[in-house]
């Protein structure tokens, strides 16, 4: 689980990559994500994880990949595994979000 949540964050921040490359900012935030919007550096808008961030300081956001790797990412819609339990595909597009499993969280044994 990630140690960055929703509250860590506001719209505006900028975010970087892990080669220093800025990659934009935080146009709004979510439960499991928060969103960039299309730009210079991405042509489609991104919902990253918060598994992703390495350090907040101030109004900076630093990601544990690089520009490249973010742009690499299928991480144009915003997950939602809760939603989306009844397909297999989406599901595990949310699960590649770092989003946790209800399954698992009401049967953590999985007896």
């Amino acid at each position: 689980m990630s140690q960055w949540h929703q509250n860590d964050l506001r719209p505006m921040m900028k975010v970087y990559g892990a080669d220093e490359k800025e990659i934009g900012h935080i146009v709004d935030t979510y439960e499991e994500t928060f969103l960039i919007h299309k730009g210079v550096f991405f042509s489609k808008d991104r919902y990253i994880p918060y598994s992703a961030i390495t350090s907040i300081n101030d109004e900076k956001v630093q990601l544990s990949m690089s520009s490249d790797e973010v742009e690499q990412q299928e991480w144009e819609k915003r997950p939602d595994i809760k939603a989306h339990a009844a397909d297999p595909i989406q599901m595990q597009y949310d699960l590649g979000h770092g989003i946790e499993d209800p399954a698992e969280e009401e049967n953590p044994d999985r007896t």
